[in-house]
């Protein structure tokens, strides 16, 4: 090999290996491109799931305070239903055919016609409960209704023997409050950890009524006492 051949192999050699090196240089370029376009990709990606999260965070946040003030509302509602049946199962164990005039006449006129008020007002915003809770809230709401003798009033059924049947009535009405309390054990606790709230069972609403009885017993000169439902 001469001299000119051996600078042409040099020469050669030369511009390949500097071929080569662009190569390395161009291909580390393109990978270090495509590292820094995965990265931001899944920085955007994280981004636009932390967004996402934070906004299903939000809007939980939102029906569980919503579900909070609406089973607060609910259960004043249903604790003032629950008050209202207890009376009348007081009252309807006790009737003869000596007090039934009386009795038609403290029930001539419909129950609490205004008891379940905030339900009705808040009843499409019931999704903020699961489907059994929002099932129960309406349940009471037309199981009130279903005891027409009491929703009605007993004026407009002046012909029903309440003597004959009103262990059917007892039992009926039984029924509906055992479902309210049902429906306020479920609400319970939505509400339970809020401070300075007084939350009545059943039993305590029960108690209540009979103290408040006996108070206006007691207080009583003779007068029509049997006239008031509590």
């Amino acid at each position: 090999m001469d001299w000119v051949e051996l600078a042409s192999a040099i020469a050669t050699t030369g511009a390949v290996v500097v071929a080569m090196c662009a190569i390395r240089s161009e291909n580390k370029h393109r990978s270090a491109e495509r590292t820094r376009a995965d990265e931001i990709r899944k920085s955007d990606l994280d981004a636009a799931r932390d967004r996402e999260n934070a906004a299903l965070e939000r809007a939980e946040d939102e029906r569980r305070s919503r579900a909070r003030r609406l089973a607060k509302i609910f259960d004043r509602e249903l604790t003032e239903a629950a008050r209202e049946l207890i009376a009348l199962i007081s009252l309807l164990k006790k009737v003869t055919p000596e007090n039934i005039a009386q009795f038609r006449h403290i029930y001539a006129r419909p129950l609490n016609p205004g008891v379940f008020k905030m339900h009705e007002r808040f009843l499409d915003q019931l999704d903020v409960f699961p489907d059994a809770h929002a099932i129960a809230i309406v349940n009471n709401m037309t199981n009130w209704s279903s005891m027409t003798l009491f929703s009605e009033g007993l004026e407009v059924s002046p012909g029903v023997d309440l003597i004959r049947v009103r262990y059917k009535i007892l039992a009926d009405v039984s029924e509906v409050l055992k479902l309210i309390g049902e429906t306020k054990t479920l609400l319970e606790p939505y509400f339970a950890d809020l401070p300075g709230l007084q939350i009545l069972s059943l039993d305590e609403v029960r108690a209540m009524n009979e103290a408040k009885a006996d108070a206006y017993r007691r207080n009583s000169e003779g007068g029509d006492g049997g006239s008031d439902r509590k």
